[in-house]
């Protein structure tokens, strides 16, 4: 695979710039060795009186006056007849008189070590130093002391003028130096205007381009531009920023932009790579939302250290918001500064080998020890646990947390719980519609006063913000301490920020309330995300994953200790207030819920490791439940019996409460056998043979069994099926009712006697007796025989 070529997006290389200051040497050579030549020819070695040195500086890349400064030396040493060596000529290509380590000037210093020339000969005093006190220390030490001569030429100043010369060389070098703040403070006031008027007064951020405005043109005679949006690089912006905000790290970004071969390299880059330093400094570029600052930073020279750096004004000169310059809305823009301010820092060695899971970076930075304010930070053995190190550094006996945190066990219950909270159901979803229905009224109905409260909320964090910037202290301590104090007040100003930006933001735009299918939808998302973050390998997921913990734990969780303070015997317990309905309508509608709105609930989770026995009691406890018997749980669970009485009873004891009696809870059960009992394996087909009026000594005959078991089936059909019982009447009745029904068809008494387990003469008296009870008179049996044979009917017919 082919490595891309960043030098191809950059305007200038390390290798063309060093090209152009090899020419720019080169031609600046070539026009010296011109002019010695040329006055050599003039005033030779031997006509003149003493050997010069000539010195010549000039500052910036734009200006080219070497050879015009040595010009003038040479007609003023051919005056004063000295004669200057080709190799005594010392020159500075673009380098501040502020510097003291120049190449040129480190060469002249040495010359006048070693004694080789008698008179110094310098265009002006400026060249020298840019410093008063220096130029006269150089001139008074290193050269007057040494007795060596000393000439500026414009200046009209020599050293060989009695004392005069110090007077004059102090007036003049002090004018250079006011000259010299006088000079940028007559810049800084063109670029001012420039900068009110849109121009280009400085160099500009990617995204945004220069155009030329017809007629106006610089002091270097190119044409003045007017800042305007670039439309090839401006959506690159944006796709960082949409990047960030999916979910992206600021090192993918970088990798994904310099991977690309269409994205632009960052402005004003050498080698065309973007960094994560880089995709930071854009992300937090305030231009990009249309608020441009000019002097937000000054130059301070450090004349000890021999350099400058930038450092922060308290306020930038100007400031001005220009709307059509802008890229990024106020939303989003302080939306990545909150993420910003929140950000996890990467800390710790990477993993050896494939046991990330046993380490799992979800939950970094979350737990804190309430009693001494500490972020638990990762130890124990292959780093698997969490801890407090000022915990760590008291006595045992006196740790506020005496266990370590597991790190995957809690991963494992933090992502749980949160599921388990989110967990979308009707109740919760329509909590949140209501929440964004308010919200949407409240934004048209706007309070000035929580505006007012915002506004000057965040004017107090600023103040304090630049108070310590400005403080930083003087110990090392002081100024980490200052630094981690700078954390919390730039995330607090993010965040007041960012419900600052979305009240305003709704009060144009509005706010849309979400249907019932959006909640779910985003809810869903919410626990997809959590209960794969942790096994997931995409970076995007995994830091959205974090936000959404973030979001809904406020960022913290507050661990305390639980149980005995032994190893094995005590655990951590995890709290944290929890508002599901202000975190998820505040994504909804992109609006924060006031602190009053809020109704947090506290969500407390055990830290504590599931043993064997614990998991197979809950099981063993889940079958006892569904009815079935010890037995049973037994072959389910592949155990003794006598073990599942074990797991039953360590069930009820390690929750403190008593163990049931079994055999009272056997006779509750509905299955009291492990196989299905003969009585209710015939009951269908008895109450189907009894609902023939058959009687239960028939009925068993022909279902193969006793009559006592065909009458506990028809008494466990009726019972379970919540139906009365039938009485030895009722069967009596029942049977009496077939037998008449089949009398009156005709059927002799002696024929279906035996079917219903009667004699021909006790058949006849029950029937008799049975039509009295029904107030009816039994047809004389004699008078319907006729000449009906036994088997048939007495109408002719057969009985089957």
């Amino acid at each position: 695979m082919l490595k891309p070529n960043y030098k191809t997006k950059v305007t200038r290389t390390r290798e063309q710039i060093a090209q152009e200051r090899e020419d720019l040497v080169l031609k600046t050579a070539g026009e010296i060795d011109a002019i010695v030549a040329e006055y050599h020819a003039k005033l030779p070695r031997k006509q003149a009186e003493s050997i010069g040195a000539a010195y010549a500086r000039f500052s910036s890349r734009f200006q080219e006056s070497i050879a015009d400064q040595i010009r003038v030396i040479f007609e003023a040493a051919i005056k004063a007849g000295i004669f200057i060596p080709r190799e005594k000529i010392f020159y500075d290509l673009a380098v501040s008189g502020k510097k003291e380590r120049r190449s040129g000037f480190n060469q002249l210093k040495e010359a006048i070590e070693n004694k080789e020339f008698e008179v110094l000969l310098v265009f002006t005093t400026s060249r020298l130093y840019r410093k008063n006190y220096k130029s006269m220390q150089f001139v008074e030490e290193e050269l007057v002391e040494r007795g060596l001569r000393a000439i500026f030429v414009k200046s009209g100043l020599d050293t060989a003028d009695g004392d005069n010369w110090r007077m004059m060389l102090q007036m003049y070098s002090f004018l250079d130096e006011i000259y010299a703040g006088m000079h940028s403070a007559h810049i800084q006031a063109a670029h001012e205007t420039l900068f009110l008027q849109g121009m280009v007064c400085t160099s500009l951020s990617l995204g945004y381009t220069g155009q030329d405005v017809p007629g106006q043109f610089t002091k270097q005679k190119r044409p003045r531009q007017k800042i305007v949006i670039d439309p090839e690089t401006a959506p690159w912006i944006k796709k960082i920023f949409d990047w960030y905000v999916a979910g992206k790290s600021m090192d993918r970004i970088a990798q994904d932009l310099n991977g690309d071969p269409n994205a632009p390299a960052p402005n004003k880059s050498l080698t065309g790579i973007w960094t994560h330093e880089l995709v930071r400094k854009h992300l937090m570029r305030p231009a990009y939302r249309g608020f441009w600052c000019y002097g937000a930073k000054e130059t301070e020279w450090l004349s000890k250290k021999d350099y400058a750096k930038q450092v922060e004004r308290d306020e930038p000169l100007k400031s001005q918001q220009f709307e059509y310059l802008r890229i990024i809305s106020d939303e989003q823009w302080y939306r990545v500064q909150d993420l910003l301010a929140n950000e996890k820092q990467k800390s710790g060695r990477k993993p050896l080998g494939k046991v990330q899971e046993a380490r799992p970076r979800l939950l970094r930075q979350l737990f804190v020890c309430p009693e001494h304010g500490r972020k638990l930070v990762v130890g124990g053995p292959y780093g698997r646990s969490l801890l407090c190190p000022l915990c760590r550094a008291t006595k045992a006996e006196d740790r506020p947390l005496y266990t370590h945190l597991n790190r995957e066990l809690a991963l494992q219950l933090t992502c749980e719980k949160l599921v388990e909270l989110i967990r979308s159901d009707s109740e919760l979803v329509l909590e949140i519609i209501v929440a964004c229905q308010q919200a949407a009224e409240s934004v048209q109905k706007p309070d000035p006063e929580r505006l007012s409260q915002l506004r000057s909320e965040a004017k107090k964090l600023m103040s304090k913000i630049e108070f310590n910037r400005r403080s930083p202290g003087e110990s090392p301590a002081e100024q980490k301490q200052t630094e981690l104090l700078l954390k919390e007040l730039r995330g607090q100003y993010s965040a007041v920020s960012v419900e600052l930006a979305s009240l305003e933001t709704a009060q144009t735009q509005g706010v849309v309330v979400p249907t019932a299918e959006d909640v779910t939808a985003l809810l869903d998302e919410f626990g997809n995300l959590i209960a794969s973050a942790s096994f997931s390998e995409d970076e995007s997921d995994f830091r959205i994953a974090r936000r959404i913990i973030d979001l809904l734990t406020g960022g913290q969780i507050d661990l305390y200790q639980m149980g005995e303070r032994r190893q094995n015997k005590g655990w951590l317990q995890g709290r944290f207030v929890v508002d599901v309905v202000s975190a998820v309508s505040s994504q909804l509608t992109g609006m924060t819920a006031d602190a009053e709105q809020r109704q947090g609930k506290e969500v407390i989770i055990d830290y504590k490791a599931e043993k064997l026995i614990d998991r197979q009691a809950e099981a063993a406890k889940a079958l006892s439940d569904e009815g079935l018997l010890c037995k049973q749980i037994a072959k389910e669970m592949g155990k003794s019996r006598s073990y599942i009485t074990v797991l039953i009873k360590h069930w009820f004891r390690s929750r403190g409460l008593p163990v049931p009696d079994g055999r009272r809870r056997r006779k509750q059960l509905p299955n009291k056998q492990d196989k299905l009992p003969l009585y209710r394996q015939l009951a269908d087909e008895a109450v189907q043979l009894a609902d023939q009026g058959l009687p239960y000594l028939v009925i068993a005959r022909k279902l193969k069994t006793n009559d006592t078991i065909i009458g506990k089936a028809i008494s466990w059909w009726h019972t379970s099926r919540n139906l009365p019982v039938p009485t030895a009447d009722d069967r009596r009745k029942k049977t009496l009712s077939k037998a008449k029904e089949l009398y009156e068809q005709g059927i002799l008494i002696k024929d279906m006697a035996p079917d219903f387990d009667y004699g021909p003469r006790g058949l006849t008296l029950a029937l008799r007796k049975f039509y009295a009870e029904l107030g009816e008179t039994m047809p004389d049996g004699r008078s319907r025989r006729g000449n009906a044979r036994s088997g048939e009917p007495v109408n002719g017919n057969s009985k089957n």
